[in-house]
């Protein structure tokens, strides 16, 4: 494969997915929240698929909403970037790109690893035991092979480990992850097991750190850890390319 470049189309099978994924009207019981949240979990768990066209006739009567809300909702995913809008009538899924990857991961980095020095002083015992359990919860779900299961208190658990920091870096940190999740689980996914075990590990660092209350150690720790998960995706979908944005933002979260 040549780079990160994006899966034939797969639009009819996808939108058929859509339709089985759960009843979504007492959570999100707005049209547009209800649209943008299944479409926005689609994009990322790969049911729809980078450059895959967006048929808004069929997204609307597959998700039973109407064609208002529907374009509400590609417009929302289209400013956060998970949308390419073509034309009025014309959308597709946000293609993958070398580039694209290094700089997310780059931002990510460099925020999350500032979010968890800010975060670690202010944790509580009960943030602390949050960690352990979404942890152990991490641990049993990796057991079972079933990645989307684990990508659930995964989540969490990164999400959890900035929460002190502040209410905006949160939420961008929160956004940057959702992509991040994107890629990941359109690379890697095919080893679960190997994969989790070996993140296991890294997680369980980043928490030993945040327990002991060295906020330097947490922020190296986990910048490292997305580095490292970065250059698996890289070297599974475009090894020739060189991530020189992910390397100058882990030099300078671990202070080289």
């Amino acid at each position: 494969m040549k780079g990160l470049q994006a899966t034939s189309a797969r639009s009819a099978e996808a939108t058929n997915k859509l339709a089985s994924s759960g009843d979504m009207s007492k959570a999100h019981p707005d049209e547009v929240s209800r649209a943008h949240h299944a479409l926005r979990r689609a994009i990322m768990h790969g049911e729809l698929r980078a450059g895959d066209p967006l048929s808004q006739v069929e997204l609307a009567r597959q998700l039973g909403v109407s064609r208002g809300p529907l374009r509400e909702a590609l417009r929302i995913l289209q400013r956060e970037g998970f949308v390419q809008q073509e034309s009025q009538h014309r959308a597709r899924v946000a293609e993958f790109s070398d580039e694209d990857l290094d700089e997310l991961y780059a931002m990510r980095i460099n925020l999350e690893a500032l979010a968890i020095g800010i975060a670690v002083p202010r944790m509580t015992e009960e943030h602390l035991q949050r960690l352990d359990q979404l942890l152990q919860e991490m641990d049993d779900k990796a057991r079972t092979g079933d990645v989307e299961q684990w990508e659930c208190p995964h989540e969490q658990f990164h999400r959890a480990l900035v929460h002190p920091s502040g209410p905006r870096m949160e939420r961008e940190l929160a956004l940057l992850s959702d992509h991040a999740t994107r890629y990941r689980m359109a690379f890697v996914s095919w080893n679960p097991l190997e994969w989790q075990a070996d993140t296991s590990t890294q997680h369980h660092t980043i928490a030993e750190a945040v327990k002991s209350g060295d906020a330097n150690a947490a922020s190296r720790a986990l910048a490292t850890h997305l580095a490292r998960t970065a250059l698996v995706v890289l070297s599974i979908a475009s090894p020739t390319y060189e991530p020189v944005r992910i390397r100058r933002a882990l030099a300078a979260a671990c202070g080289q």
